[in-house]
């Protein structure tokens, strides 16, 4: 059978679904050897990996990801190549597909918290998404948390829904090195102790709230935070006087990341939202300890591993970030916990219920609504 997987928002650094892309595209190809996968690209940042695969190959296309264009040019492509399935690994799915559609939907975020989006998001949630949803034969998504919401926002039938949680790359692991870990710590410029946010600055991320709270951590150190500084989180330093207790590293390069963790004092996320929610685990996975919110999917992927707070609420932040920086004890308990954790999510788990998905529904099975 020919399966195809839309990959265009894969590129050299890639963030979330590109992440969750990547690594579900390696694991199938490399477990399933009975049927033909198609990546569609955008450009060439895939060339070497359908190379060392004789199972797999790539297949240009000009569309942008979220583009009228896509519409028009998705059902022409995945009809020359006579695709058997089409798996759209993000919200992104053609209206009319001509062959079998397996949909991933991470979240709802756009819909949860329309106010933080632009309107052509909105629109293609409403006339796009929950269309392509309800045609689908199968949705997947990264939590249960998700599932809830993916039938109270979009109406998908319960039994139409798969959980299939992310995995953790291997790289993400604890690293005893030094000249490893020293060598990025000098390339980012990095203070002896710091706490770590990892992400974006997207509202819901929360990140003005943690820079308020961490102005008020008693704990000698300093925030690390890999986002591009602006205008306005410049200013918000200045005036909570963290500047030079707060550095803003840009986007840090994907083998660099584990090294950060693992330099982490302490990694905090108090995101408002999260379908899934990856860094907390990737810290785990590091022998990091994680302070993360009691909202969303953040606690059912956490489990009893991370100290989860109250997102909206600052003096929580605060508490939890002083706490969790003066009891090495508790540091040590978690990072032991964190582990643990991290080593129940794997990729090649993700693919191999992804591929029992597809079995399914290559036979026939999937509903319509």
């Amino acid at each position: 059978m020919r399966i195809v997987i839309d990959a265009r928002m894969i590129t050299d650094e890639m963030h979330g679904i590109a992440r969750y892309t990547y690594n579900l595209a390696d694991r199938l190809t490399r477990l399933d050897q009975e049927n033909e996968y198609i990546l569609l690209a955008g450009s060439d940042s895939l060339a070497e990996f359908a190379a060392d695969r004789p199972n797999c190959r790539l297949e240009r296309v000009r569309s942008k990801f979220i583009s009228v264009a896509e519409q028009a040019e998705l059902p022409k492509v995945l009809k020359k190549l006579k695709a058997d399935l089409f798996h759209s690994p993000s919200f992104v799915a053609p209206l009319y597909c001509p062959c079998r559609l397996i949909m991933t939907v991470h979240d709802v975020n756009h819909m949860v918290f329309p106010q933080y989006y632009g309107r052509i998001h909105q629109v293609y949630y409403r006339h796009v998404v929950r269309p392509s949803a309800l045609k689908a034969r199968k949705i997947l998504t990264v939590s249960r948390f998700s599932r809830s919401e993916i039938i109270k926002f979009l109406g998908i039938s319960p039994e139409k829904i798969i959980v299939t949680y992310n995995g953790i790359d291997n790289a993400f692991k604890v690293i005893d090195k030094t000249g490893v870990l020293e060598a990025v710590r000098r390339r980012y410029r990095l203070p002896a102790k710091f706490a770590l946010y990892v992400g974006n600055k997207k509202p819901h991320k929360n990140v003005e709230r943690l820079m308020e709270s961490f102005s008020r951590v008693r704990t000698d150190c300093a925030l690390v935070m890999t986002v591009e500084p602006d205008s306005r989180l410049t200013a918000l330093a200045e005036d909570l006087g963290l500047a030079g207790r707060v550095i803003f590293t840009g986007n840090v390069a994907g083998h660099d990341l584990p090294v950060l963790y693992n330099l982490a004092a302490v990694f905090v996320f108090p995101s408002l939202y999260e379908g899934f929610g990856l860094p907390p685990l990737e810290a785990m996975a590091c022998g990091t300890p994680v302070i993360t919110s009691n909202r969303s999917s953040l606690p059912e992927v956490t489990g009893e591993a991370a100290l989860l707070v109250d997102p909206y609420s600052s003096e929580e932040l605060t508490a939890a970030i002083d706490r969790v920086l003066q009891d090495e004890g508790l540091c040590r308990e978690m990072a032991a916990k964190g582990l643990l954790q991290a080593a129940e999510f794997s990729w090649e788990e993700t693919a191999r219920q992804t591929l029992e998905v597809y079995k399914e529904v290559l036979k026939g099975g999937g509903q319509l609504k």
